[in-house]
C-alpha cells in the first residue's frame, strides 16, 4: 500500500508528486501495444497529430481522447490508483475521463509544450482535478521532459492565450506582472523512468521543452475530477479561443 497521506501532503505543498513504478513493465507493454493499434485507426482528425522529419516523412507527435477509442485504456484509467488519490484529496469523484493522450515526443523533432495550467482546458469551477502523466520512455531535461513551477497553484488560474501546438493549444499570457510573479517559484525538471508517473493538480504551471536528443520521450496522460462542476461561461470563452487557434493552424 502506498502512503496516500504523504502523497497528498506533497501535492498540497508542491502541486505535483512523482510516484515510482506506478505501472509494471507488463502493463507498459500492453499500453504500447494498444497505442500501436489505435494509431492505425481512422480517428477524428483533431485526435491524431504528426510532425515531419528532414525527409518530410510523417512522425507521430500525439494522440488525444484515447479513452474514446479503447476500452482497455478506459479500464486502465478507472482501475488505477489515481482515483484513490483524487478521493483522498477532494473527497469525491465524477465519472468524467478527459485529457487522455499520448505525447510521442519523437527524438530530434519532439515539440515543446508551452507553459499552461490544465484548468485553462478543463474549465472547472474550483479546478478539482488530477492528471496522471506516465513515462513510457526515460524522460529528463535532455530529451524534453516535463518541468513544473513548484507550488504555483497558489497563483490561481492565470490568463491564457491561444498559442502552442495542436493538442496543447493554450499558454499562460506572459506579461510583466506574470513574469515577476513566477520568479517566486522554483522551476523543477522531472527525471523519471518507464512506468514512473507524475501526478499534478489542475492549477500548477508546467510545460516541457523540445526533444532535440537522440532518444524518444513517449508518455501517456489522463485526468479525472471530483464532482466539481464545469463553469459554462469559462468553457464558452475557451471554445472561442480554441476555434481561433484552429483557424490559424489551417
Amino acid at each position: 500500500m502506498r502512503d496516500y497521506t504523504k502523497i497528498i501532503e506533497t501535492l498540497n505543498n508542491d502541486n505535483f508528486v512523482i510516484i515510482k513504478k506506478f505501472f509494471t513493465q507488463r502493463t507498459l507493454n500492453e499500453i504500447k501495444k494498444e497505442i500501436k493499434r489505435i494509431e492505425k485507426m481512422d480517428l477524428n482528425k483533431r485526435d491524431k497529430h504528426y510532425v515531419y522529419d528532414i525527409k518530410n516523412k510523417k512522425v507521430l507527435s500525439s494522440i488525444h481522447n484515447i479513452h474514446l477509442y479503447s476500452d482497455f485504456y478506459k479500464d486502465l484509467i478507472n482501475n488505477c490508483e489515481l482515483k484513490n488519490i483524487l478521493l483522498e484529496r477532494y473527497g469525491s469523484r465524477s465519472k468524467r475521463i478527459f485529457n487522455a493522450s499520448l505525447f510521442a515526443k519523437p527524438k530530434t523533432f519532439g515539440l515543446k509544450t508551452k507553459i499552461h495550467q490544465d484548468n485553462a482546458f478543463f474549465n472547472l469551477k474550483k479546478g478539482e482535478a488530477l492528471t496522471c502523466w506516465v513515462a513510457l520512455d526515460a524522460s529528463n531535461k535532455q530529451n524534453g521532459g516535463l518541468f513544473y513551477y513548484k507550488g504555483s497553484s497558489s497563483l490561481g488560474l492565470q490568463k491564457h492565450i491561444p498559442e502552442g501546438n495542436l493538442g496543447a493549444s493554450m499558454t499562460v499570457y506572459q506579461d510583466t506582472e506574470f513574469l515577476e510573479k513566477i520568479k517566486r517559484f522554483k522551476k523543477v525538471y522531472i527525471d523519471v523512468k518507464p512506468g514512473d508517473c507524475v501526478i499534478h493538480d489542475a492549477l500548477v504551471i508546467h510545460g516541457s521543452e523540445n526533444n532535440n536528443s537522440t532518444t524518444n520521450r513517449r508518455a501517456i496522460n489522463f485526468s479525472i475530477s471530483s464532482l466539481d462542476k464545469v463553469d459554462k461561461i469559462k468553457l464558452k470563452k475557451y471554445k472561442t479561443k480554441l476555434k481561433d487557434f484552429l483557424v490559424k493552424k489551417k
